[in-house]
């Protein structure tokens, strides 16, 4: 297994995440108990009529060209980088957080919270809506007394992003959490992850917690962090010797 991912990047990739039971989880059921709206209905509704009903059709190409999507964002992203530095990154961020807003504002229009839903269940579920339908993904969820958690056992990017390549999806997420809190309140709750396959886990796994409205977001916050790593990158090509010649 190599240690350099298709972008390029750095991986640990971990023998565990090749089996490390993903085939055999249950996949879809759970969202119903929350039925929000698939995004880009009118759109699935084609790719299921005209692609996924042709037999002769191979669903994975569809999986390749959303690979090409997403290493074109990592590309793209460094270049807004290098570019244009602060700026180029924070437009670029706002951008992807925007596209992550309208989505869940899409899927979550006119739908209720079920009555007897404790705010971690709500968050589990609608976290099962991104995990499933927008990324794709294969989850293991867990509801606790106070808050909630998910191993990805598969993601799509899993073989293609190395570990910092993931940063360019936490933007997305960022829009998605904030429309999730306008449709259901503040009680969504806050999200941190502690492992990712690409950076030498078998599984990548998530914590969601109560956050108080004096608090800040620490989704965001590392996301920040990020940001000036990234950035920080930049300037120490910038001044190695030889750098744009």
């Amino acid at each position: 297994m190599s240690d350099v991912a298709w972008t390029g990047t750095p991986v640990r990739a971990h023998e565990g995440a090749r089996d490390n039971g993903s085939e055999s989880l249950p996949w879809g059921g759970r969202r119903e108990r929350l039925p929000l709206k698939w995004p880009f209905a009118e759109a699935v509704d084609g790719f299921r009529r005209k692609a996924l009903a042709n037999p002769d059709y191979d669903p994975a190409s569809t999986f390749v060209w959303g690979q090409m999507m997403a290493v074109g964002l990592i590309e793209a992203l460094k270049a807004v980088e290098e570019r244009f530095g602060e700026e180029g990154h924070d437009v670029f961020r706002k951008a992807l957080s925007d596209v992550g807003d309208k989505i869940v504002a899409e899927m979550t229009d006119g739908v209720e919270a079920p009555a007897d839903a404790a705010p971690n269940e709500m968050t589990s579920l609608i976290a099962s809506w991104i995990n499933e339908v927008c990324y794709a993904s294969i989850e293991k969820p867990r509801v606790g007394d106070t808050g909630a958690d998910f191993d990805i056992h598969y993601c799509p990017h899993e073989d293609v992003y190395g570990a910092f390549d993931c940063r360019v999806q936490r933007y997305y997420v960022e829009g998605m959490i904030a429309a999730a809190r306008r449709a259901f309140g503040a009680g969504m709750f806050d999200v941190r992850f502690t492992s990712t396959i690409p950076s030498g886990s078998s599984v990548c796994h998530f914590d969601m917690f109560p956050k108080s409205d004096e608090q800040a977001d620490e989704w965001n916050d590392y996301s920040d962090r990020l940001r000036s790593r990234a950035l920080n990158i930049v300037n120490v090509t910038h001044e190695q010797p030889g750098a744009g010649s």
